[in-house]
């Protein structure tokens, strides 16, 4: 399953994507941000360590229908 936009957006770390695919107001809130937004959460994201930093990101991104 690819869940890149198009050709030039990056593609999602598997646990953004699955945390995304669980979670549909951030999915929701993720497909309304620029490219620049989302190649931030993206790098962020590959930062992230553990379970639980990846589960406060999601829920950050369900919270925050702009996130900078």
């Amino acid at each position: 399953m690819d869940f890149s936009d198009g050709l030039q957006s990056p593609m999602l770390p598997l646990g953004l994507a699955f945390g995304m695919a669980l979670d549909e107001q951030a999915l929701t809130n993720y497909s309304g941000l620029t490219e620049y937004e989302k190649e931030k959460l993206i790098a962020e994201s590959k930062g992230v360590k553990s379970k639980e930093e990846m589960e406060q990101l999601i829920q950050r991104i369900s919270d925050d229908s702009k996130l900078t």
